[in-house]
């Protein structure tokens, strides 16, 4: 398994870059990202009680691109490797990686309502 950091910092310069300084509309994307990710592990959940691999991979690929908006690349690859597993019938590990990325996604969460604050007071 990956060494992922639960406490890696957020890096948000890709989101900026992409919306620009508009603090309103980055807290609007921090927020469905803490809206929707519990959706996406929970159809993802549905999917692994099923051994439903081709669920639990799109599951993850849906979910791919939302760490890049935050700076976690590192989590990018986690779930990447989620996706290719499951595409590949490759499963012993899958329950205990999504595991793994449950809680760092219990992390993230901190991170965004921290960054949400920064942003709408900056210090």
């Amino acid at each position: 398994m990956q060494n992922i950091d639960d406490q890696c910092p957020l890096d948000l310069s890709y989101l900026i870059g992409m919306v620009g300084h508009n603090p309103g509309f980055i807290i609007e994307v921090l927020d469905t990202f803490i809206e929707h990710t519990p959706i996406y592990l929970d159809e993802m959940d549905e999917a692994l009680a099923l051994k439903n691999w081709e669920g639990v991979s799109n599951c993850a690929h849906k979910l791919k691109p939302t760490f890049s908006y935050i700076g976690r690349n590192d989590v990018t690859k986690l779930v990447t490797d989620i996706e290719m597993k499951a595409r590949n019938l490759i499963v012993d590990q899958i329950p205990e990686d999504i595991a793994r990325l449950k809680v760092i996604i219990q992390q993230i969460y901190i991170q965004l309502d921290l960054a949400k604050k920064d942003i709408q007071f900056p210090s």
